[in-house]
């Protein structure tokens, strides 16, 4: 070992140049016709023609989400990309858009209509991919609570949810799995005032920092898939981040470790039995996540238009 530091510190002194460890130049001073992203181009296209199908209220929404995306994601999401962190600072604002929960309707959820919701997630996306991941997911923790959990749940969990002061995560996919409900490994056992859960989870969004976690298993007794409310920090849970993606970097994913955590008997969703309810779920969540892709076609296409209009070509 004391052989191969000498070594290295002769390669060190004579095989690297003097300016070898100079940070990086500014974009501005490298390539100055470029435009950073975290200016964000203006929106240059109706792209899909949607004006047409939006009512007035549905294309103010629009607007007021590009505005917000434009000006207090954009600055930021490059410097927190390289980081692959996330950027905790934005989620006061996102909360004002009153958008989180998407179609959810009472308990001071948006309730907004289908295609308001197909927009709004377009314009996330538009400007930043992991930021619909962020918002998608907490989404379908709140839709989970809504279609399946008690009055009691409802109260107490939603409108908190819905103003992201309480964020939730979804956890259905595991290592072995994926997101095959009717293979889940994860398992529940009833006990005296509960249940105990045990089993992991992988690929998990929001999960290192979600207040509650909606956690699937497979009940013991009946052999079905049972839904939960796990809450941060319960004794046996731990969740822990993916590390090394190279997409989706600012969505923090994370692998769930169960290790007999008890949950008790009234944060047990109720209407979570069968594989069928949690299909219901997905039914909803996956027309939201196929407008993912369109509002990341759509800055892709603003990206490349204001490049191509500004560049200098060599031909």
């Amino acid at each position: 070992m004391t052989i191969h530091s000498k070594f290295q510190d002769e390669i060190d002194r004579s095989g690297k140049p003097s300016y070898f460890n100079l940070p990086p130049l500014d974009v501005s001073v490298a390539f100055p016709q470029a435009t950073p992203a975290s200016t964000f181009p203006p929106c240059v296209s109706d792209y899909y023609q949607f004006d047409d199908l939006l009512s007035p209220e549905e294309q103010a929404l629009r607007k007021k989400v590009r505005e917000c995306m434009e000006k207090e994601v954009a600055p930021i999401m490059a410097e927190y990309w390289e980081k692959a962190e996330f950027p905790f600072e934005i989620i006061p604002k996102l909360g004002a858009l009153r958008i989180a929960g998407f179609t959810t309707k009472g308990y001071g959820c948006p309730g907004l209509s289908p295609t308001a919701s197909a927009v709004t997630t377009a314009e996330v996306a538009r400007v930043d991919a992991s930021c619909s991941v962020f918002l998608l997911v907490h989404s379908v923790a709140m839709l989970t609570i809504a279609l399946c959990g008690s009055e009691e749940q409802k109260q107490k969990y939603l409108l908190s949810m819905a103003q992201l002061k309480t964020i939730g995560c979804w956890a259905l996919t595991e290592p072995d799995y994926g997101s095959d409900a009717s293979s889940l490994n994860t398992t529940a056992r009833k006990v005296e005032g509960g249940w105990i859960l045990e089993g992991q989870k992988r690929w998990i969004g929001n999960s290192t920092f979600a207040d509650v976690l909606v956690i699937f298993a497979r009940n013991t007794t009946t052999n079905q898939i049972n839904g939960y409310i796990v809450k941060k920090d319960s004794p046996g849970l731990t969740a822990r981040k993916i590390a090394n993606k190279i997409g989706l970097r600012i969505a923090q994913n994370g692998d769930i470790l169960l290790k007999k955590v008890f949950v008790p008997d009234e944060d047990r969703l109720p209407g979570l039995n069968t594989f069928e309810d949690t299909s219901r779920v997905l039914a909803v969540s996956r027309v939201m996540v196929a407008w993912q892709p369109i509002g990341i076609s759509m800055g892709v296409y603003d990206m490349c238009l204001r490049y191509c209009n500004g560049c200098r070509s060599s031909i």
